[in-house]
C-alpha cells in the first residue's frame, strides 16, 4: 500500500540539487547515483552525462568517464564543457592529438573559457607547439588576469621560445599576484639574470632564502647570477660551499668549473666539467666548455673529443659543430673540418665565424671560388649582425648592458 507514495516521493526529489549536494560533500559515488536519476528523468540532458563523466574521472574510471563525455556530445555537440572534459580525459590516457582536438573545439565553442585555454596551452607546450601554446596562454592570462598560474605558464612558454623579456614580464605578474610562491619567484629571478639584471635576480633569490634559508635552488641560482654578474670570487666561494653540501648536483660542478675557468685555474676547471659529466652524462654544455678549456691550453685532440661528445649529446648544437670544425682544421683534417663547419652553418647561418673558417678550409683544399663566396657571405652575415646589434642597443634604456658570453 506504501508503494505509490514511494514513487511519488521519487518523482518529486530534486535529483540535480541532491547530486550537487553530494558532490560538494565529496561523495562522488552518491553524486553519480543522483545524476543517473536526473538523467533517467531527462535523458536528453548533456549536462547530466557530462557531470557523471566528471565524477567517474574523479574516481579514476577514465574509460567509463570518456564514454559518458562522448554520450553527452551525442546529445549536444555544442556543449563546450563536455569537449573540455573529454580532452582532459584523453590527455590522461596519453592520447595527445585527440585531446588537443577536443580542447580546440571547447575553445571554439567558448572563446572566453580561460580554463579551456589554460589547459590547451599546457598540452600544446608539452607537444612542442610553442607558438600556438603562447597564443592560448596569452588569451588565458588576459581572460583571467588575477590567476598567477596563467602568467607563470605564459612565462614558461615565452622562455621556451627564447623571448626572455616577455618571459620576465609574465613571471613578474605571477609573483605580484602570488608573492609567496617560490617557484614563480625563482623563475622571475632567472629571467632577470638572463635579461641583464643580475642584481635584480639575486634580490629575488634572497627573498626566497629569507623564507627558506636552505633552499637548494635559490642557493645555486645566486651563484649562477654572480657568475653572470662577473663576480667570480664570490661565485667561486659559494660554489665550493654548494659542491660540499650537494656533491651530486651536476649543475653545481659545471658552474664551479666555469668560475675556475674565469680564474684561469684550467686544470681544476676541467676536473669539475668531467665531474659534472659523470653525474649527468648528457650535459652537452659541460662537454662543450671542457673542449673550449682544452682549446685554451692548446690541447686540440682533447678539444676534438669533447666537441664530438657535445654534438653527439645534442646534434643541433651549432657552436659545438663550429668548434669541432675549427679544431679539426687546426689538426689538418680538412675534409672532416669542412663537414663539421657546414653543419654549423646549416644549424645557425646567422654567425659569420663558420663561414670564414670554412672559407679558409676551402682555400687549403685549392677551391678559390668557393673560398671567395664564403668570405663574401661571412662579410654579409657580419654586416647584418652588427646592424641588428645597433638596432637592439638603440631601444635599450641607459642602464642596460649585454650579458657576458658563457663560453
Amino acid at each position: 500500500m506504501l508503494l505509490p507514495w514511494i514513487l511519488i516521493l521519487a518523482q518529486t526529489t530534486d535529483w540535480p540539487a541532491e547530486a550537487r549536494v553530494r558532490k560538494a560533500r565529496g561523495d562522488a559515488a552518491g553524486a553519480i547515483q543522483a545524476f543517473e536519476e536526473a538523467a533517467r528523468l531527462n535523458p536528453k540532458s548533456a549536462v547530466y552525462r557530462d557531470e557523471i563523466g566528471f565524477l567517474l574521472a574523479v574516481l579514476r574510471r577514465q574509460d567509463d568517464a570518456i564514454a559518458q563525455f562522448e554520450h553527452a556530445l551525442q546529445l549536444d555537440p555544442s556543449y563546450a564543457p563536455a569537449h573540455f572534459h573529454l580532452g582532459v580525459a584523453r590527455w590522461l590516457r596519453q592520447q595527445p592529438e585527440p585531446a588537443i582536438a577536443s580542447l580546440r573545439e571547447a575553445v571554439r565553442l567558448d572563446a572566453r573559457g580561460a580554463e579551456y585555454r589554460f589547459r590547451l596551452a599546457g598540452m600544446l607546450q608539452e607537444t612542442g607547439q610553442l607558438a600556438a601554446a603562447a597564443t592560448e596562454a596569452a588569451a588565458s592570462a588576459r581572460l583571467a588576469p588575477t590567476r598567477a598560474e596563467a602568467w607563470n605558464q605564459l612565462g614558461l612558454i615565452h622562455q621556451a621560445l627564447n623571448d626572455r623579456a616577455a618571459a620576465r614580464d609574465a613571471y613578474r605578474r605571477a609573483v605580484t599576484l602570488r608573492p609567496a610562491d617560490q617557484d614563480f619567484r625563482n623563475n622571475l629571478g632567472l629571467m632577470l639574470v638572463e635579461t641583464g639584471d643580475a642584481a635584480g635576480g639575486i634580490a629575488q633569490f634572497e627573498v626566497i632564502l629569507k623564507a627558506a634559508p636552505g633552499d637548494r635552488t635559490a642557493r645555486i641560482n645566486i651563484a649562477f647570477a654572480l657568475l653572470q654578474k662577473g663576480d667570480y670570487d664570490t661565485a667561486l666561494t659559494r660554489l665550493r660551499d654548494l659542491a660540499r653540501d650537494f656533491p651530486d648536483a651536476a649543475v653545481v660542478h659545471y658552474n664551479l668549473g666555469l668560475a675556475l675557468k674565469q680564474q684561469d685555474q684550467l686544470d681544476e676547471a676541467k676536473a669539475e666539467f668531467r665531474h659534472a659529466l659523470r653525474l649527468q652524462p648528457d650535459m652537452a654544455e659541460a662537454s662543450y666548455t671542457l673542449g673550449i678549456t682544452a682549446w685554451q691550453e692548446g690541447a686540440f685532440d682533447e678539444t676534438i673529443d669533447a666537441m664530438r661528445t657535445a654534438v653527439r649529446q645534442r646534434p643541433d648544437y651549432a657552436a659545438a659543430h663550429y668548434m669541432l670544425g675549427t679544431a679539426l682544421k687546426q689538426k689538418g683534417d680538412a675534409a672532416a673540418a669542412a663537414q663539421a663547419l657546414e653543419q654549423a652553418i646549416l644549424l645557425d647561418p646567422s654567425t659569420p665565424g663558420p663561414f670564414n673558417t670554412l672559407a679558409q678550409v676551402r682555400q687549403q683544399q685549392g677551391d678559390a671560388a668557393a673560398a671567395r663566396a664564403l668570405f663574401a657571405k661571412a662579410a654579409e652575415v657580419k654586416k647584418k649582425l652588427e646592424a641588428d646589434q645597433v638596432r637592439r642597443l638603440s631601444t635599450m634604456g641607459a642602464g642596460a648592458a649585454a650579458l657576458p658570453s658563457r663560453r
